[in-house]
């Protein structure tokens, strides 16, 4: 059988335009040494450069970045060093400043690489190599200066810090492994060195600025001292006992004697009308105690003796007795001495009184004239203190300064400035290689050049056989359209459907197989898509279109059927026998009113995995349509929502809602409705689709 046009003119494509693996497949065979050719060119090419390319050894240090002051190394032991570990910028700005032209110099001279030809001898860049190769050049270059020396070196060296740690990785690449690890030793110790010695610097460095400040402070303190001193002299406030002036000495004496002497008037009136109080009132047991009198004492001892006998007496002898009356007139004149020593008691109180008083009015006069010299003075007082704390603030400024420098003379001593860091790994000689690793350098240049010769030879497949020939379009007549009016369409996907297909196709008919697989080539094509609206113009019966979808897409994920127009075709397919028994049943009118919740409006399709939800009214809420299909989209992969007329209020109200667009007709009719539909269409991630009714040879996408 001859060839059809389209297999003859382009073998790597199929008749429709999509590309034929097989024939692809027969092509790239035919053209199998355009690519074995360069694979196996860049297998021996890479082979022979990893066996004669010089190896490279790498050795590897570790440092720590961590405070290494301690209670040994601080001068001031009495005090903790505050100072934290360095935090992700700080390690990262260590090792941008660890490697520097001068450590490099220091390190290319300790490990002495100024004499070896790795180092001290010039490469003279790629013409100097490939002077070498083509055996130019003497093998030898003219020697470096040194700073081509220490660039040399550092091309060499890497250090950077290990991804969320403070740990600083010191790699330094040679052609032996022994120079590998002695200059990763090497430049790791050197960059110990360095930080104690940044230290040390800058603890001398502050020593000399404090030795400087130290020697002005001293002459300021000075100065401030004697201006003290000299305004103390001459507004006379000199200073006396608890850092008082003399006259604020005088004032707090007075006070003090002010005080004793209202002290003594009071004592001696109160002790006064006391003993007249007991004199009055016959009291003469109670005097001695009142007067403290010796006299008083005596006489009150002799009555209580003179009573004791007359008590005696009164045992034996009447009142009337000689002997009695006696001793009554003894006791009696023993009062009467008692209150003359009273009375003079009294009086000298009195005067005691007197005297104190006296003393409390010139203490007052004294008192007041001191109080108005110590407020004359207060004024003096008040520059002399400003005088005196400006002399303080200098001494402890040149105390804090003088520690300071006693602190950064210690440490200017040998190990007083430890480096904020250690060694903690040191570099061992490496056993193997870094540079060329054999395998992967090999495995990657083949493959890559398998790869580019693949895609040369696919691209001359496809494209050597097809240069200036257009890809035949479909027959018009496949479709019983005129196919101008379908290219007038921009961007709309047709996929075919039988126009008078059942709900439930029987699986078994030639009509229903084919049905299946355009439904399913639908399904395809809205997979990517959640939230899918499916509708018809107003002419074509669009339920079962979206059901046997909808049907495909629960094979592969969770998906709802939401019906927003009440159909008969919906009642139907789901054994109903009329739309009246439909409606018995819950739908979706319940579920935004909140009359049923989705336990109760959802129903399983008996021929699949698809949950319904069946409309029997006419949609009023739409906020609680958005609610609702949110609420769904929670649980299932595919919101599939169906409405009979696009143009119908409820459809419309789901383009804002849904993702994609599929709108059943016939052809002709979709070329009017697609660019009615993307003119509503505002938002440009909401794809379109058509879908015609009677299903074409296959699905084509018309640009």
């Amino acid at each position: 059988m001859p060839n059809s046009p389209a297999t003859s003119v382009l073998p790597a494509l199929a008749g429709d335009g999509a590309i034929d693996l097989r024939q692809l497949t027969k092509a790239l065979l035919r053209r199998k040494f355009w690519i074995l050719t360069p694979t196996l060119a860049a297998l021996a090419l890479s082979g022979a450069y990893v066996e004669l390319a010089t190896p490279r050894y790498t050795g590897v240090a570790k440092i720590l970045l961590e405070n290494q002051e301690s209670y040994y190394t601080r001068p001031d032991k009495s005090v903790g060093d505050a100072s934290p570990n360095l935090d992700t910028e700080g390690v990262q700005s260590a090792a941008e400043i660890a490697l520097s032209p001068d450590l490099a110099r220091r390190a290319v001279k300790a490990l002495g690489l100024d004499a070896s030809d790795e180092y001290a001898r010039s490469s003279a860049g790629s013409l100097g190599l490939l002077g070498k190769l083509i055996g130019l050049g003497g093998g030898q270059g003219a020697a470096n200066s040194e700073g081509e020396i220490v660039d040399n070196f550092l091309s060499h060296v890497m250090v950077f810090p290990i991804v969320r740690s403070r740990v600083l990785q010191v790699e330094f690449t040679s052609r032996t492994p022994a120079t590998a690890a002695d200059g990763a030793n090497k430049v790791a110790q050197l960059i110990l060195d360095e930080k104690e010695n940044a230290k040390k610097q800058a603890a001398k460095s502050a020593g000399s600025w404090l030795a400087a400040k130290i020697d002005e402070l001293r002459a300021k303190s000075a100065d401030a001292d004697q201006k003290v001193e000299a305004y103390r002299a001459h507004s006379g406030l000199l200073a006396g006992a608890n850092n008082l002036t003399f006259s604020a000495q005088q004032l707090t004496d007075m006070n003090t004697q002010l005080a004793g002497a209202r002290s003594a008037q009071s004592a001696a009136l109160a002790r006064a009308q006391m003993l007249r109080a007991l004199l009055k009132a016959g009291r003469l047991d109670e005097i001695p105690d009142a007067a403290k009198d010796a006299s008083l004492a005596r006489f009150a001892e002799q009555r209580v003796t003179l009573k004791a006998q007359i008590a005696s007496q009164a045992r034996t002898l009447l009142p009337e007795h000689p002997h009695m009356k006696e001793l009554a007139a003894q006791l009696a004149g023993l009062d009467d001495e008692m209150r003359l020593a009273a009375g003079k008691s009294v009086r000298g109180l009195e005067n005691d009184a007197r005297l104190a008083a006296a003393q409390v009015e010139g203490l007052n006069s004294a008192l007041a004239k001191q109080s108005q010299t110590v407020a004359t003075g207060n004024s003096d007082e008040v520059q002399l203190h400003a005088l005196e704390l400006d002399a303080t603030a200098t001494h402890d400024q040149l105390t804090s300064y003088v520690q300071k420098y006693r602190e950064a003379m210690a440490r200017d001593a040998d190990n007083a400035a430890p480096a904020d860091a250690r060694i903690v790994a040191a570099a061992a000689p490496p056993l193997a290689p870094t540079f060329p690793k054999k395998a992967p350098i090999v495995g990657l240049f083949s493959l890559a050049a398998f790869v580019v010769a693949l895609v040369i030879a696919a691209c001359h497949a496809l494209l050597s056989e097809a240069a200036g020939v257009a890809l035949p379009r479909k027959d018009a007549s496949s479709s019983g359209q005129d196919a101008k009016n379908i290219d007038d369409v921009e961007d709309v996907h047709f996929a075919g459907l039988a126009e008078s297909a059942p709900a439930n196709p029987a699986p078994r008919s030639a009509g229903a197989s084919e049905y299946v697989e355009t439904a399913q080539a639908l399904a395809a094509a809205l997979s990517g898509f959640k939230h899918i609206l499916i509708a018809s113009d107003g002419l074509a019966s669009s339920f079962a279109t979206c059901l046997a979808t909808a049907r495909a897409l629960s094979r592969q994920a969770n998906c709802v059927l939401i019906d927003l127009s009440a159909s008969m075709a919906a009642s139907e397919a789901f054994d109903a026998p009329d739309a009246e028994d439909a409606r018995s049943h819950p739908g979706l009118e319940e579920l935004l009113s909140g009359a049923a919740g989705f336990a109760d409006v959802l129903q399983r399709d008996p021929a699949s995995l698809l949950d319904f939800i069946g409309a029997h009214a006419a949609m009023k809420d739409s906020h609680a349509l958005e609610e609702a299909v949110q609420t769904l989209g929670q649980a299932y992969d595919h919101i599939v929502l169906h409405g009979a007329d696009w143009r119908a209020h409820e459809a419309l109200e789901a383009l804002t809602l849904v993702d994609c667009v599929a709108i059943v007709g016939r052809r002709a009719g979709l070329d009017k409705i697609m660019p009615e539909l993307r003119a509503v269409l505002h938002n440009g991630d909401i794809e379109s689709f058509g879908v015609l009714e009677r299903p074409p040879a296959a699905a084509e996408r018309v640009a």
